[in-house]
């Protein structure tokens, strides 16, 4: 890896430090940075889940203090997570690169969709429903495992399709769905990273290399996130993984 590309990882990390803390979705920038650093697509996958750690890291640590709230099924939930990223990351060493390449376009259709609901999803977050879905939390405990196998596969969009599935099946509230949404991919990524890692599908120095930029990021974002609308930063988000997705049905099928 030359200088040219650390500075580039590293520049991508940055803005996708600022993206996260502005409006989320940093994996759609990370993803094809590394691609472009010269990894295959798992590489590239399993080195984003080292390079956007920190953000899920830091979003339990916020919302640690809302976990006593929500502690009932805290437990099983976790457990669900743990064993989603273990089936999700084990059935993508063992499918191997072929079947990754083929299901590319479909997963990031499916997480540009779950992105681009997001608002729509955030204002059903603040909304009573009629449906009582407390009546049936087995199917919200389905839902949330299908969901982290998915994230241990690929696992870009899984936060905003966890909120809508808390909208449905519990009365949380916005901070107490981020509170369980963020340990539980915390766990689940940490798995996830732990079997990429055995596998040697990770490129080590790229990922670290792309970390520390988010998290420099991130931080300094962090004091200046009031200063810029979250709309504009999202519709130009949503453009970029349009176009990406696109880019990946062309060159994949």
């Amino acid at each position: 890896m030359d200088i040219t590309e650390i500075f580039l990882l590293f520049a991508g990390g940055l803005l996708a430090g600022f993206i996260n803390v502005m409006a989320g979705g940093a994996g759609f920038m990370t993803f094809p940075l590394l691609l472009a650093a010269g990894m295959t697509e798992i590489e590239a996958n399993a080195s984003n889940f080292v390079a956007v750690l920190p953000a899920n890291v830091v979003g339990s640590v916020v919302y640690r203090g809302q976990l006593a709230s929500v502690r009932r099924h805290l437990g099983l939930r976790l457990c669900l997570a743990a064993a989603g990223g273990v089936l999700g990351s084990w059935i993508l060493i063992s499918t191997g690169q072929a079947a990754f390449e083929r299901v590319i376009p479909w997963l990031l259709s499916f997480a540009t969709l779950s992105f681009a609901l997001g608002p729509w999803i955030k204002l059903k977050l603040e909304r009573d429903f009629a449906f009582d879905g407390t009546r049936w939390l087995w199917l919200s405990f389905v839902l949330e495992f299908a969901v982290y196998v998915y994230g241990g596969y690929f696992g870009l969009g899984m936060g905003i399709v966890m909120f809508a599935i808390y909208s449905v099946f519990s009365h949380m509230t916005i901070h107490q769905a981020n509170a369980i949404r963020n340990v539980t991919i915390t766990l689940m990524t940490v798995i996830s990273i732990a079997i990429f890692a055995k596998a040697g599908v990770i490129r080590w120095i790229p990922s670290l290399v792309m970390m520390s930029g988010a998290m420099i990021g991130g931080y300094f974002t962090a004091r200046i996130a009031m200063r810029v609308p979250h709309t504009y930063v999202r519709r130009g988000i949503l453009v970029w993984a349009v176009c990406l997705t696109g880019l990946a049905f062309w060159r994949y099928h």
